[in-house]
């Protein structure tokens, strides 16, 4: 008698595979985009802030000593959200695992390496260990990660 819990490799490569690969490539792009934007915005404004100081001491332009203040203020909170929210880390731990996981199926699909074996149920076993084993992986790295830098950030 076959098992219900068990799925077939269509079903798992569809239903956790491959939707493991699309969440892990959207959250890594859309916090390489946030990166890449905060970043941008502080050099930007960091770079302004020189020269908003330095023609404020013109009469008509003292206005400009305020909008370098703003610009400061901008610098300091982007800093702050960047630390807080870790959009450089969490970009890099996204697509490594979502890379992990394109590997991983080509191996298993050209059945190259340990999955150069005529036994299709072994391969498949081995194949969902190993999808596992990247996704749990991945999991603990980012919850030490995240750890680390509450800790590094004086936080509990």
């Amino acid at each position: 008698m076959k098992s219900k819990t068990k799925m077939s490799p269509e079903e798992y490569l569809e239903l956790r595979v491959d939707d493991q690969y699309k969440w892990y490539e959207k959250k890594s792009a859309r916090n390489k985009r946030w990166f890449f934007t905060s970043q941008s915005l502080v050099i930007i404004c960091s770079a302004l802030i020189p020269l908003c100081v330095g023609y404020s001491d013109n009469e008509n332009l003292e206005w400009l000593k305020y909008v370098g203040g703003f610009l400061g203020a901008i610098v300091a909170i982007l800093g702050g959200v960047m630390s807080l929210k870790k959009y450089r880390e969490n970009w890099r731990l996204y697509r490594a695992s979502a890379e992990a996981l394109q590997r991983e199926k080509y191996l298993y699909f050209n059945r190259i390496g340990s999955y150069d074996d005529p036994d299709e149920g072994k391969i498949f076993k081995l194949f969902v260990e190993r999808v596992e084993q990247i996704l749990a992986s991945e999991n603990t790295l980012w919850a030490s990660v995240r750890a680390a830098k509450t800790e590094e950030n004086g936080q509990d």
